[in-house]
């Protein structure tokens, strides 16, 4: 190595004319080199707004809190993007997009999931003032310039939903037990319900400071270790505890096991709470169902709690 620089060193003394053609042609090379790196360090964007939920009758509200877009091009990873989110990519031409819908498990924010129990979403990319269906989610980029994306989703077919209340007919999927000293009623007022006609309300004051409700019917899970999720509308100025009731084939006692203490939320909130760890503490032959509750704090004099769009789904 030393030995060329001192051959190169001696040679450009010696010609001074190949010295000023070397200058040239190394200052055409790297300045082509850096145009083309440029070039290539200009990215395209898609923006994506909000992630949209469709249900089917029997599939209750499309209600959502989709508060992340995780998202693969070509296969490839490029990371989850709080919503709404614009997106930088380093390439252009014709692309394969798949975006699914992430959200906080159990309303944490440093427990971000993909939600196990949506599809991965449709595209429609943003023509004018209309948008147009993507083709097998393909979107085309140009360099220095947004695709604006609408994407939609909807419930898996591998999926059970064990139950859906809604609120909006007289009868109820969840009742109070016999434990609980208050009862769950359906209210119609407008201001306090979430959607449509009805959600559930529940107070509790000096002499009634304990609730409990509970789906009515314990149901057989099939495949026992695979993933359950709740679903739930709620608004509260108390907290609440929320859990899996595990009755034995064998005895016919019922245990109680808490996923999540739920805190107060002055507005409707829409929360997706993982119990696939409380129904593994039963048995094959058991049956599970649902249930809600608090007992009153005593630096409270009131609380008051309000339901909606209670789904329990479960992997099949």
């Amino acid at each position: 190595m030393l030995l060329w620089k001192k051959l190169t060193k001696e040679f450009l003394k010696r010609c001074p004319m190949h010295r000023m053609v070397l200058i040239i042609l190394l200052t055409v090379v790297f300045s082509s080199c850096t145009k083309d790196q440029f070039k290539a360090e200009i990215p395209s964007y898609i923006h994506i707004e909000s992630i949209d939920l469709e249900t089917e009758s029997f599939e209750g509200s499309d209600s959502q809190n989709i508060t992340d877009a995780w998202v693969t091009m070509d296969g490839n990873f490029l990371g989850a993007f709080e919503l709404p989110c614009t997106i930088p990519v380093l390439a252009d031409g014709a692309h394969e997009f798949r975006v699914s819908s992430g959200m906080k498990a159990n309303g944490i924010s440093a427990t971000r999931i993909i939600y196990p129990f949506f599809e991965i979403c449709d595209l429609f990319i943003k023509d004018g003032d209309t948008y147009q269906v993507s083709n097998s989610n393909i979107v085309n980029l140009h360099r220095d310039t947004t695709v604006v994306l609408k994407a939609t989703t909807s419930y898996k077919e591998n999926m059970a939903f064990l139950f859906v209340e809604d609120f909006e007919d007289a009868g109820t999927v969840v009742e109070t037990t016999e434990n609980s000293d208050t009862s769950l009623i359906r209210t119609n007022i407008d201001s306090l319900v979430f959607e449509g006609y009805g959600s559930g309300e529940i107070h509790l004051d000096s002499t009634h400071d304990f609730f409990e409700i509970m789906s009515a019917e314990f149901v057989p899970l099939n495949g026992l270790y695979n993933t359950s999720m709740l679903e739930m509308n709620y608004r509260c100025d108390h907290s609440f505890k929320l859990g899996v009731a595990v009755k034995s084939a064998e005895t016919g006692l019922i245990d109680l096991y808490e996923s999540i203490q739920i805190n107060p939320s002055e507005e409707w909130n829409k929360i997706y709470v993982h119990t696939t760890y409380q129904v593994n503490l039963g048995n094959s032959s058991d049956e599970f169902a649902i249930f809600i509750g608090t007992v009153k704090s005593p630096s409270s004099e009131t609380a008051s709690f309000y339901f909606d769009n209670i789904k329990w789904l479960h992997e099949q």
